[in-house]
């Protein structure tokens, strides 16, 4: 069965960083110049589907450039926990990450991407079920 999902996810730079943000039939990249809104739409008969964003291009000697990940809705309906249960996976610079003693390979919930890397946000469809379970509100009775 195809199942529509419909979502929004509202990046805001600090600094100029270049991003690249993928989910199923959609894929853009693109430096941010400003807080940028990507409205994302599609079909699928899959159980799950995910949303990426990646930090790239930044340089390792660059100490301020950065993504937030500010806000993620799904048809209209928007919640902090969305974006939190997304898991942020830096590519931390060398010789840096070789002299850290207690790196973490995942950071959730992470929604500052300071490093080049991958924030991912894995999501059950239909997305409203998903929703009803990361916000905690009960049972669902089928």
């Amino acid at each position: 069965m195809d199942i529509p999902v419909k979502l929004q996810v509202k990046l805001i730079p600090m600094g100029e960083p270049w991003v690249r943000v993928q989910a199923p039939g959609f894929d853009q990249y693109q430096q941010l110049l400003h807080d940028m809104v990507f409205d994302i739409k599609f079909i699928t008969s899959s159980t799950q589907a995910t949303l990426t964003i990646e930090h790239c291009c930044k340089s390792a000697n660059d100490p301020t450039t950065a993504v937030i990940v500010d806000s993620v809705s799904f048809f209209g309906i928007q919640d902090p926990r969305f974006a939190w249960a997304g898991v942020y996976r830096p590519n931390y610079p060398e010789p840096w990450a070789s002299e850290q003693t207690n790196l973490a390979s995942e950071l959730s919930p992470h929604t500052y991407l300071g490093w080049n890397g991958c924030w991912s946000l894995t999501f059950g469809v239909p997305v409203f079920t998903w929703i009803h379970q990361t916000q905690n509100l009960g049972w669902i009775y089928g």
